[in-house]
């Protein structure tokens, strides 16, 4: 996945190549570090990309420069291109032999899909119109222009192009809408649910295979329903019919889809998620523990697998019954690796409620003025990272907790959202601080990495943190990323280092050099 592009809004840009490893971009007016523009082929880093804007051509046409550098800051290529001024780049991705950016162009009320091969020449453009369906797309990206912003949209499908998962309101309607690219041929699709049990639906992606779109769809009855169900959805690619939608209406218990990954080879996919008992209300009741399903590629369950909170868990985490660690909270599940001898490491992060002493005065305040407003009592902070193993069963047989500062995520009407909508709101928004996971090609050795703000005696600021494992066991660096830069983030990088991205608004510079950890 693409997560931290390099789109800059400004007049004009000069780039030079200081040194090998080190890049610097002058007269930089103004900068957005909100998705990524790392390059990647079997999970191994071999470039970057950074879009943008090079010459004014007239007072409605601007020119572009997508620069593309290799794993050492070198510059590769540029290609250039001409466009309306008001072109904005929404998300972008890459699959390995393509890249794909998505802009929306105001001037003429489209979104356009531009993808490039890696020889910087243009292979094919889609554009469609946005109208007011789209309407909670558009305000959604009005809103993601920030440091910490993600790809929401656009996802990479291997060799088969890439897809957007795009909301939708028609009406009374909330609903979504799959958008299919190709990029090896000129073809698109566009895949709306017709079915009435979802004009009140919400889709996130999870994965692909060779010929499958993954969702997760929550569904409710009506707008204001409190009562959700859990679906997995896969979608064919070739054909853009929906093969399967699974929701476990005979299963003892209730799944809630979080993580998908192909077992390669095999053709079968594992699927890790919450479970609950079949009366439970996904929405508000705690979850039994965690599941992993393995399926075929037609949505056939080949094999269930259940570790509880209150029993499996336990031997190795300080849980009870209701899914909470002391002190961590509920956990997110961001990356699921499996390694070749079939090991599967589960990546969690711990998020919790906390009592909002400025939530409760605003309250008290409104109140005593005869204002009743939808300020939050409670906050939502993120907590530290748990990593679990499990063998090739599928049962847990470890897992470890990393400290890490609980850290103060924003969050609106954090007092009525469900465990899991607060996860999505946080994963939408950059609020947790997992950050990345870089492997070798067959994931024996891999990197987690994380963010952090210590607040210590000896040392207060940003880090950036690294678990890296050998094959045999973890072990932790940390960098402290102490700067004078205006904005900074950190993206990954070759074996052993990370690239580091600063811009210092007052100078109108960007640079960009790569530091080793450990």
């Amino acid at each position: 996945m693409i997560k931290h592009l390099l789109t800059v809004g400004l007049f004009l840009f000069t780039s030079s190549l200081y040194a090998q490893s080190k890049l610097s971009i002058d007269n930089v007016y103004a900068a957005y570090l909100q998705n990524t523009g790392t390059i990647m082929e079997n999970n191994q880093i071999k470039g970057y990309f950074f879009l943008y804007q090079s010459d004014k051509i007239d007072r409605r046409t601007n020119e572009y420069t997508l620069q593309i550098v290799d794993e050492n800051l070198n510059k590769v290529k540029d290609i250039k291109f001409q466009d309306s001024k008001k072109l904005s780049l929404l998300e972008a991705a890459y699959n390995g032999n393509s890249l794909s950016f998505l802009f929306k162009n105001e001037e003429n009320k489209t979104l356009d899909m531009k993808v490039y091969g890696i020889d910087g020449k243009l292979k094919y453009t889609y554009s469609r119109e946005y109208t007011r369906k789209t309407d909670d797309l558009m305000k959604r990206y009005e809103t993601m222009h920030t440091d910490e912003g993600t790809n929401q949209n656009v996802f990479d499908l291997g060799e088969q192009g890439y897809a957007s998962v795009l909301p939708l309101r028609d009406g009374k309607t909330r609903t979504y809408e799959v958008d299919y690219y190709s990029s090896t041929s000129k073809k698109y699709w566009t895949y709306i649910p017709s079915d009435d049990d979802e004009r009140y639906a919400n889709a996130e992606f999870l994965g692909s295979t060779d010929s499958l779109i993954i969702l997760e769809v929550m569904k409710r009855n009506r707008m204001m329903s409190g009562k959700i169900t859990a679906h997995l959805v896969g979608i064919d690619i070739n054909s853009k019919k929906k093969i399967f939608d699974l929701e476990g209406e005979d299963d003892a218990y209730t799944l809630v889809p979080s993580n998908v990954i192909p077992i390669k080879g095999t053709g079968r996919i594992l699927v890790m998620g919450s479970y609950f008992d079949k009366s439970d209300n996904v929405a508000k009741d705690f979850s039994k523990g965690l599941a992993i399903y393995e399926i075929d590629g037609k949505g056939n369950v080949l094999s269930k697998t259940y570790n509880s909170w209150g029993k499996d868990f336990a031997k190795y985490l300080p849980t009870g019954n209701k899914g909470k660690l002391d002190k961590v909270g509920f956990l997110y599940i961001h990356k699921l690796i499996r390694t070749n001898d079939g090991k599967i490491f589960a990546v969690g992060e711990g998020y919790k409620r906390q009592v909002s002493a400025g939530g409760i005065a605003l309250t008290m305040l409104s109140a005593a003025a005869g204002s009743y407003g939808n300020t939050s009592t409670t906050k939502i902070v993120t907590t530290d990272m748990v990593v679990m193993e499990f063998d090739d069963k599928y049962k847990v047989t470890d897992a470890t907790i990393y400290d890490k500062t609980n850290n103060t995520a924003d969050l609106l009407l954090s007092d009525f959202n469900s465990q899991h909508a607060i996860a999505l709101l946080l994963k939408a928004t950059g609020g947790f601080d997992y950050e990345f996971t870089t492997s070798d090609a067959d994931n024996n050795t891999f990197s987690i990495c994380y963010g952090d703000w210590v607040r210590s005696s000896d040392y207060k600021g940003q880090t950036f943190n690294t678990l890296r494992y050998n094959g045999k066991k973890f072990t932790k660096d940390k960098i402290e990323l102490k700067s004078k830069a205006s904005r900074m983030t950190v993206l990954p990088a070759k074996a052993g280092s990370v690239m580091i991205m600063e811009y210092y608004k007052k100078d109108k510079k960007l640079e960009s050099r790569l530091e080793k950890i450990g």
